[in-house]
């Protein structure tokens, strides 16, 4: 097959009854779907698993390396052009994503690369769906060996927000529990057809083989994180009355991490927020 210009991009998708509710923007810069497989470092015969192909302009380059590619597409005027590709190495599957069974795909193979231009709207029910929830990885997470994104650039640069950043956030401290996320290439909004109106980046999630704290109560932990940044602008002990544990013994809680009694949950990395669960659960069990 060769593969399309930018300009051949631009015909098809002004060709394409776009869908606005399911957040169509096709990415018709060669140069930004030359780097997004790239940063998938995609080898022949790999299994990929495409998220949303739309018309498949990014399918087009992801079967070109000769990975045997599996795109999974709910918009029924969206399968029927990926099926005029009639490559190989591709299958198409008409369904939503979110319900979506990945280890499906894996058809024997040990692991998997998943890519996609993911729509904003459900960036974050997407990344569960792949990653699970702290302390309740998905059934597949051990076959994916890496996830390659194009997201909204607000929403990249929250996954790869370091402590104390405005960007930082719960899903900083989901992505920090099982993978190391590195922000590849921003994409401007005039790489897309039509143009949305935000900037997007590519992201690249490398999974890490374990995650990356322990904690004793994974549930209590994903408490505390929600608790805190649902209200960022508070100190952190003032937004733990859910735990029931009095002000004075809080304190001591904290004076015992060494944590500033004032810190905010946006300057705790996700190692110090496993020790104040820890910390707290002990305490509760005490009292």
């Amino acid at each position: 097959m060769t593969l399309p210009s930018s300009k051949e991009l631009i015909d098809l998708a002004k060709s394409f009854h776009t869908k606005k509710h399911l957040g169509q923007h096709f990415l018709v810069d060669t140069d930004a779907l030359n780097d997004i497989v790239a940063a998938a470092q995609i080898e022949p015969g790999e299994r990929v698993l495409e998220i949303g192909p739309g018309a498949g302009f990014l399918t087009r380059f992801l079967i070109e390396t000769g990975a045997n590619v599996v795109a999974v597409e709910l918009d029924k005027e969206a399968v029927a052009e990926l099926d005029t590709l009639k490559a190989k190495n591709l299958e198409v599957v008409h369904g939503d994503f979110l319900r979506y069974d990945i280890g499906s795909c894996l058809d024997g193979l040990d692991r998997l690369t998943v890519v996609g231009n993911v729509p904003y709207q459900i960036t974050a029910p997407i990344v569960a769906h792949v990653f699970g929830e702290i302390g309740q990885p998905s059934p597949w997470l051990d076959k994916i060996k890496s996830v390659v994104l194009t997201v909204q650039l607000e929403v990249a640069e929250r996954f790869v927000a370091k402590p104390g950043n405005k960007d930082y956030s719960q899903v900083t401290l989901l992505v920090n529990y099982f993978a190391n996320a590195t922000l590849i290439r921003k994409v401007g909004r005039e790489a897309f057809y039509p143009p949305p109106n935000v900037n997007s980046a590519v992201v690249r999630f490398d999974l890490l083989e374990k995650p990356a704290i322990e904690c004793t109560n994974h549930k209590f932990l994903r408490q505390v994180i929600k608790a805190g940044f649902s209200q960022r602008r508070k100190m952190l002990k003032n937004t733990l009355a859910f735990t029931q544990l009095p002000q004075d013994v809080l304190d001591d809680v904290f004076r015992k991490l060494s944590f500033d009694p004032q810190v905010r949950a946006e300057r705790l990395s996700l190692r110090q927020f496993a020790n104040l669960t820890d910390a707290l659960a002990f305490v509760k069990q005490e009292n």
